[in-house]
């Protein structure tokens, strides 16, 4: 009887420490941060601006998932509601090159390939150039996206300071405003953490 009252003391206790170390994690844990913020940009070929704002472009909320373990990288980044000026931003470390490859876009530094495989490479009477917050830049493929940046994308044979002078102004200055706006989709990268999915990262299961 004495081991079996023994037994159980210990299984209590067990238990109590068990409570306790979890408890104090779950008072301790932060919260993992929720990246959302927004960009503008614009893209001209030969002087006319490149229309993005069909639905192919467009975020597909019905792709998404919920919990961080299946984020896609639509998901990452990605436009919504056919608007092509902002660029909606969900997770850190998303660079201009992730945006456009889940456009079906390919990029270098010295060409850009539509995602209907037309082709714009720098040569002797065009150039590829990238313009961000007012300033060139030679690269933007694994350039980070900023909250507030303003990219144009410009391909032609204007010297660099037609393209800031006509081009650039053409890029859109909203990002700032939709920072404080909800998101338009449900789809909106990785979601808060839950009460529940602290609770299992406390406990380890």
């Amino acid at each position: 009887m004495d081991g079996r009252k023994g037994l159980i003391a210990f299984a209590g206790g067990l238990v109590a420490g068990v409570a306790l170390l979890g408890g104090a994690r779950f008072a301790a844990m932060p919260e993992p941060p929720v990246v959302h913020y927004h960009a503008n940009w614009a893209v001209m070929l030969n002087g006319a601006r490149l229309d993005l704002s069909g639905d192919r472009y467009m975020e597909d909320v019905g792709s998404c998932h919920a919990g961080t373990a299946q984020v896609m990288p639509q998901e990452r980044v990605h436009m919504h509601d056919n608007d092509a000026d902002a660029v909606h931003v969900h997770a850190a470390g998303v660079t201009w090159g992730h945006l456009l490859a889940n456009l079906g876009f390919g990029i270098g530094d010295d060409y850009l390939v539509t995602d209907g495989g037309a082709r714009y490479v720098t040569g002797p009477a065009d150039t590829l150039r990238f313009i961000v917050n007012g300033q060139p830049v030679p690269s933007i493929r694994n350039r980070l996206i900023v909250s507030g940046d303003r990219l144009l994308v410009s391909y032609g044979p204007e010297p660099v300071d037609e393209v800031l002078r006509t081009g650039f102004p053409r890029v859109a200055s909203t990002a700032e405003r939709l920072n404080s706006l909800p998101d338009p989709a449900t789809c909106s990268g990785p979601a808060h953490e839950t009460t529940g999915d602290r609770l299992r990262r406390a406990f380890w299961f």
